[in-house]
Formats: structure tokens, sequence, C-alpha cells
């Protein structure tokens, strides 16, 4: 995965606030769940407008991640494409969203391209301005770190995400109890995939049982 050196392996949650901030102008709440082992996300949008009558709109939305080379010498992009609909991939629900986004590798402010069904006409918004807001709270699961996490009083098995800058930190610093430290938690991660995939259901059920609150 070229440009990916130093990204996050694991699952963590991001929140984007898609729009110009203007008086009147229309927002995109973005929350979505990255899964980096597949490349995918997952998550809820929710356009709004304070329009007469106001614009609400809700999606589950679902899609891909892959990253791109927009200049020499290896300075990289991340292109997220998505679509949604309600109910999400496994419903009969027409598809009603789509979204290319394109961010920094820190995943933090980029530019986006929307459309989205208003009735019986796709309505589309170019070129709007996206920051990364503060990342989605969940009862269930704590914001993610570097090492195991073990949610205190959680049903639901453990995440154990696994990074790669920290592991080629301590290959570079000759540290042997880190590096062992390290291999055990990554090869932790690789063993438990089938509960990491369980565990990103769970948190899909999670963010969506919030955002309808």
């Amino acid at each position: 995965m070229s440009g990916s050196n130093q990204q996050p392996v694991g699952l963590f949650p991001l929140a984007y606030r898609i729009g110009t901030s203007a008086p009147g102008a229309q927002s995109l709440a973005l929350n979505l769940l990255v899964f980096t082992p597949e490349e995918t996300v997952s998550g809820t949008a929710a356009i709004t407008q304070a329009t007469n009558p106001p614009l609400d709109v809700h999606s589950d939305v679902w899609g891909e991640y892959t990253y791109l080379t927009v200049m020499s010498p290896g300075v990289s992009k991340i292109l997220i494409t998505a679509q949604g609909n309600q109910g999400g991939p496994g419903s009969n629900s027409i598809v009603s969203f789509k979204i290319q986004l394109v961010v920094g590798t820190d995943w933090k402010d980029g530019v986006a391209n929307y459309s989205y069904l208003d009735g019986q006409r796709w309505v589309e918004v170019n070129n709007v301005p996206a920051h990364l807001a503060e990342t989605v709270r969940s009862s269930a699961f704590p914001p993610l770190e570097p090492g195991p996490v073990i949610p205190p009083q959680s049903p639901y098995p453990p995440i154990m995400p696994l990074y790669a800058a920290p592991i080629q930190s301590a290959i570079a610093s000759g540290d042997l109890a880190q590096m062992k430290s390290l291999a055990s938690l990554a090869k932790q991660q690789l063993d438990q995939q089938p509960q990491l995939q369980s565990a990103l259901e769970a948190a899909k059920g999670e963010i969506s049982r919030l955002e309808r609150r």
C-alpha cells in the first residue's frame, strides 16, 4: 500500500465536518470507522441546511479508501469513496448518497465532492472543504491508542490496533524488549482477525444507534 508506512493498522473512527461554514450553507457530518486490513470504511452521513423546509438527509454509508500519489517524489493523498442508503449495503434500499473525499495522509483536512437524492433528483455539491472534527464517541469503545485496548465492562472482544510506526522505530533503535513486545501484539492481532471483524460490526451498530438519537 503505497505511502502507508506511517499509517495505523486496525480499526479507528473519524468524524468529518464538510462545508463552507457560511451562514445558511449546507453542512455534511460524515462519521466513519476505518478498517485498515481491508481498506474499507463504514458509518453514517447527515446532510443539513437551514432552509424552509429544512434539509435533513441521513444515510448509512460504506466504501473504501486508497492511496494516491499526486506529485513527486512520493507525496500521497488518501481517496475515500463511499455510497449510502437507508439501512446499509445489506438492505433493499436504493443508493441515495455518494461521496469522494480526498484528504492528506494524516486523515485531517481535504476536499469533498458529494451528491444526494432529494426526492426524484440528484443534487451535486463539489469542491467543499472537509475538516476532521472530534473522534466518534462510543459508550462501548474508548478512543483507540497504540497497544491493546480492553474496554471496561464491555461485552465485546477487545480490539488490538497495530501501528507500523512504533514497530519501525523499535527496529531502528535496536530495543530488543520493545521489538518482542510489539511482535507479540502483532501476532495477537493477526490471530484475532475474526474477533476484530465482530468488533467492527458491533461498533458500526453502536454508531448507528448514537446517530439516531
